[in-house]
C-alpha cells in the first residue's frame, strides 16, 4: 500500500482536505500518512483531525506523526508540501516594511517584493527536502502546494532531479466561477487555459463547438456581475481573456490599480490587506480546530476540488486524468522561455505527468506574464549564486513596484527586508559592482509588528457584534453561485421584526438542518467555513439580537467573503452581491435603533473556498 508524507501537516486545514480526497478512493483506505511539521501543537492537532477523517470515511490508514522530515519521507511514494516559511511574522514583514515606502500589497504570496522574499525564505527548506527526497526516496513523486509556486518550483527543478509537479486550485475554482456567471455547467465546458501560475488565461471556452467568450463579455456589462471581479473584468476588456487568479491578486500584478490612488482602489474595490486579514482567520481557526480536534464530535467530510488525489489515483492506478500543473516548460507554451515555470495542462498516468503541447500565446497575454517570469529566473539566480543585486533587479522589474518607487528606494527597500528577514534568508552575500543602499538595518521584532497589527484590528472591530446564530448551507436550484434573492425555507415567510426561531429545523439539499451558536473572532470574522465547511456555490445566515437602551440613532458596517443582506427588524438595510474578501467595514448604513431588542438577520452567499461575515453598530455617545 503507498506512503504519503504531508511536509507541513500543521496547515490543519488543508492536510485534513486532501487526506479526506485521498481516502475518498476505495483503494488508499488502508495507506500510510505520515504527517510532519515542526510545531508538536499544530502537528499533533493536523493528525488527530485526519484521525476524524478517517473515522468518517470508515478507512483504516496507518497515520504517522513526526517532527523528524527523514524519517516521514522514509518509504514514501508521495510527497505533499504546503510549507510556509516564517509563518505569520514573517508576513508581517513583507507587508509593512513596503508599507513605510509607500508600496501596498493586498496578498504578497506571488511575485514583487512579498512574493520572492517568501521564495528566498523557502529556499533552504525546500531544496533541503529536495536533497533528503534524493536521499531517502528518490522514486516519489513531489507535490507542491506551497507559494509563491513558480519560485519554488524554480527551487525543486533547478536544485534536484525530482519528479515534482506544482498544483494550484485557481484554474478549476475560476472556471466553476464564470461559468455561474453564464449559467452553464462547467463539466460540460471545453476550455484551454495556459500561462504561469496566477496568471494563466482562458484561451478557449466551448460547449458544443461555440465559443462562449461572447457571453462572458455580454456578462461583464451586467453590473450584478461586473462589481463581482471588477479588476478581472477590467483586464478582460483589454486583453480579451479571462484570467485565473482573483482580483486581489490580480491587483499588485499590474501599475494599474493600487498606484493609481485611493479612488481607483475604491472603485475597483480593491482590498488592500487582504491577506493579513486572512491570517487572523487562520489563527483564529486553529484555535478552534485544537478544540474540536481533541473532541468527540464527528468530522463532516466534503471532496475539495484540489488536484492532488487525482495525480496519485492516475499514477498509482494507471487511469488517466489531465489536470492543470506547473512545471518547466520545455516548450509546451512556444513563446515563453523554456525554463521558465509554465502552468497548462498536464497527463497524468501511470509514467508520471507531462505537460500537453498549447502552442503560442497571445502576445498581449505574454506581455502581462513577462515581467512576473524574469522576476522568478532572478530570484532563483540569487539563492543559487548568493546575488543581493539580483534581488534589486527582481524587485525593479516588478510592475508594481516600479510603479511607486524611484530606483534608489527600491534598492533601500530590498537591504531593509533583507536584515528584517535576517538568517530565514540564504545567504546573499556574493561580490557585485552594483552596490547597496548603504544604510544599516536591524533584524525586526516581529512581536512588535504583531501587537501592532493586532491593536489596529482590534480597534477597527470594537464596535462588532460578537456573539451570533448561524444556520446553512443552502444551495441553489442552478448550477451557478445563487443571488442574494435566491429563495430559501428560512424565507418562505419573509424575515418579519420578530425574534426567529433558533430551534426551528430546515430542509437543505437533502439535510436537516438547525441553527448552531457562533462567536465573531477579534476582527468581528464569523467564519462559516468553520461552522458549515467552505462550500462553492451555497448561502448561509446570521441571526444576532442587539439591546439599545433608547431609540437611537447609528451607523452599521459590515463585510462578508462574499455576498451580503442585511436585515434590521425586518427592514432590508443593504445588499451587496460580490466576489470579494472580508474587510468590517466594506459597507455602511445609517441605521436607526428602536428601544429594546433589535434583530438583526445576515444573509450571506460564497462563490469558492472561504466565506463569513462580520458586522458593527457604532455605540451609543450618550
Amino acid at each position: 500500500m503507498i506512503k504519503i508524507a504531508m511536509i507541513g501537516a500543521g496547515s490543519v486545514v488543508f492536510s485534513k482536505n486532501l487526506t479526506g480526497d485521498i481516502l475518498g478512493y476505495p483503494e488508499f483506505r488502508d495507506a500510510t500518512f505520515s504527517y510532519m511539521d515542526i510545531d508538536a501543537e499544530r502537528l499533533e492537532v493536523g493528525a488527530n483531525l485526519c484521525r476524524k477523517v478517517a473515522a468518517t470515511l470508515g478507512a483504516n490508514p496507518r497515520i504517522e506523526a513526526t517532527q523528524d522530515r527523514k524519517q516521514a519521507l522514509q518509504g514514501a511514494d508521495f510527497v505533499i508540501n504546503m510549507v510556509q516559511i516564517g509563518g505569520f511574522d514573517s508576513t508581517l514583514v513583507d507587508f509593512e516594511i513596503p508599507r513605510k515606502y509607500g508600496l501596498n500589497f493586498t496578498i504578497a504570496d506571488t511575485t514583487g517584493p512579498g512574493g520572492f522574499f517568501r521564495a528566498l525564505r523557502t529556499f533552504p527548506m525546500l531544496s533541503g527536502l529536495c536533497r533528503d527526497m534524493e536521499e531517502v526516496c528518490p522514486r516519489a513523486v513531489l507535490l507542491n502546494y506551497s507559494n509563491p509556486m513558480s519560485m519554488n518550483m524554480h527551487t525543486i527543478t533547478r536544485t534536484s532531479g525530482i519528479r515534482a509537479v506544482g498544483l494550484c486550485h485557481s484554474v478549476q475554482g475560476t472556471l466553476n466561477q464564470i461559468m455561474g456567471y453564464i449559467g452553464e455547467d462547467p463539466a460540460e465546458v471545453a476550455f484551454i487555459c495556459a500561462g504561469i501560475n496566477h496568471m494563466a488565461f482562458y484561451l478557449r471556452l466551448e460547449k458544443d463547438g461555440v465559443d462562449l467568450y461572447p457571453r462572458l463579455f455580454a456578462a461583464m456589462r451586467d453590473p450584478e456581475i461586473y462589481k463581482t471581479n471588477k479588476v478581472r473584468f477590467e483586464m478582460m476588456k483589454l486583453l480579451g481573456h479571462f484570467v485565473t487568479e482573483s482580483s486581489e491578486h490580480n491587483a499588485e500584478y499590474n501599475p494599474y490599480f493600487i498606484p493609481r490612488g485611493p479612488e481607483i482602489i475604491d472603485r475597483y474595490a480593491v482590498p488592500i490587506d487582504e491577506y493579513l486579514r486572512r491570517c487572523d482567520g487562520i489563527v483564529d481557526e486553529f484555535e478552534r480546530m485544537r478544540s474540536f480536534s481533541r473532541s468527540d464530535e464527528p468530522m463532516a467530510v466534503h471532496r475539495s476540488h484540489e488536484y492532488g488525489s487525482t495525480i496519485i489515483h492516475s499514477i498509482v492506478t494507471g487511469t488517466p486524468s489531465v489536470v492543470y500543473g506547473n512545471m518547466p516548460n520545455r516548450g509546451a507554451i512556444a513563446n515563453l522561455p523554456a525554463d521558465a515555470i509554465a502552468e497548462a495542462p498536464t497527463l497524468v498516468d501511470r509514467s508520471g505527468f507531462q505537460f500537453t503541447t498549447v502552442g503560442a500565446l497571445p502576445p498581449q497575454l505574454v506581455g502581462y506574464m513577462q515581467p512576473h517570469i524574469v522576476q522568478q529566473e532572478l530570484f532563483i539566480r540569487a539563492a543559487l549564486e548568493g546575488r543581493r543585486d539580483h534581488v534589486y533587479q527582481a524587485a525593479m522589474f516588478d510592475p508594481l513596484t516600479a510603479a511607486t518607487l524611484t530606483l534608489d528606494k527600491i534598492v533601500e527597500l530590498c537591504d531593509e527586508l533583507i536584515a528584517a528577514h535576517g538568517d530565514l534568508l540564504p545567504r546573499l552575500d556574493a561580490p557585485t559592482l552594483v552596490p547597496a543602499s548603504g544604510k544599516q538595518f536591524g533584524v525586526v521584532d516581529p512581536r512588535e509588528l504583531r501587537a501592532s497589527w493586532d491593536a489596529a484590528q482590534v480597534k477597527n472591530s470594537s464596535d462588532a457584534i460578537a456573539d451570533w446564530h448561524v444556520l446553512g448551507p443552502f444551495f441553489g436550484a442552478g448550477t451557478g453561485t445563487p443571488g442574494l434573492n435566491e429563495p430559501t425555507p428560512l424565507e418562505s415567510d419573509g424575515p418579519g421584526p420578530g425574534p426567529l426561531d433558533i430551534h426551528r429545523l430546515f430542509e437543505s439539499n437533502g439535510k436537516t438542518v438547525g441553527w448552531k451558536a457562533a462567536a465573531a473572532a477579534k476582527t468581528g470574522f464569523v467564519d462559516l467555513g468553520v461552522h458549515f465547511g467552505n462550500h462553492d456555490n451555497a448561502i448561509a445566515y446570521g441571526y444576532a439580537e442587539l439591546e439599545s437602551i433608547h431609540a437611537r440613532d447609528a451607523v452599521l458596517k459590515c463585510g462578508s467573503d462574499d455576498g451580503i443582506k442585511v436585515w434590521l427588524n425586518g427592514v432590508e438595510i443593504l445588499a451587496h452581491d460580490l466576489h470579494r474578501g472580508f474587510n468590517i467595514d466594506s459597507e455602511q448604513a445609517a441605521v436607526h435603533l428602536a428601544a429594546g431588542i433589535n434583530r438583526i438577520l445576515v444573509k450571506v452567499n460564497n462563490y469558492r473556498h472561504g466565506w463569513g461575515f462580520g458586522l458593527s453598530i457604532s455605540k451609543p455617545n450618550f
